[in-house]
């Protein structure tokens, strides 16, 4: 594992790199992932992993496998826990007038990584006063608020209905919340109890 990481760490740069040359968007770095972090008493590069790939996907099977268990069990059961963050990010991008999804970014923007409470994100939107509104992007189902070069992306009550709804829909084992102390005043909870499973 210490080698994967080592791998990853050279693809980002790679990544990088072929951007500037080549005067075009990013790859993306993604990589299929178990849905235990360390199998077999080795362990993914977590952080790693969180500072140079852009998503993970969940390896949704193999969960009772015979050659790991004495009785028998659903190897791809259907058992997610959709997690809901209580909290965003916010980027610094390279060119204010290219601020889509996707866009290139210098960095962490507003703090020193990036993260941003909810009620510090309202906080802040609050703060550029009249005309200054998050939008929301239907596709990724998070809000979007951009001003200048800061480009913040988080959740609000209508990303929380909208994937709590799925959730429900899709017969999701629930939701879990990280973190309630980041809610503004209990919104975002009374959203998610609405919906209630």
């Amino acid at each position: 594992m210490t080698n994967l990481g080592t791998l990853f760490d050279e693809w980002r740069v790679a990544i990088a790199s072929d951007s500037r040359k080549s005067g075009k968007s990013q790859l993306f770095l993604v990589m299929s992932a178990r849905y235990l972090p360390a199998q077999h008493s080795v362990t993914y590069p977590i952080d790693i992993m969180k500072r140079t790939l852009d998503w993970i996907h969940l390896i949704a099977y193999d969960y009772h496998v015979p050659a790991e268990f004495n009785f028998t069990g659903a190897h791809a059961a259907f058992k997610l826990v959709l997690g809901l963050p209580f909290h965003g990010y916010a980027w610094t991008l390279v060119n204010p007038n290219e601020n889509a999804i996707g866009a290139p970014s210098s960095g962490p923007g507003v703090t020193s990584d990036g993260s941003m409470g909810y009620k510090n994100i309202k906080s802040f939107i609050k703060g550029y006063g009249y005309g200054a509104a998050a939008l929301y992007n239907s596709t990724y189902v998070v809000k979007l608020f951009v001003v200048g070069s800061t480009w913040i992306n988080f959740d609000d009550v209508e990303s929380i209905k909208a994937k709590i709804s799925y959730a429900k829909e899709n017969n999701l084992s629930g939701y879990s919340v990280f973190q309630l102390s980041n809610d503004d005043n209990w919104i975002l909870s009374r959203a998610g109890r609405l919906l209630v499973f």
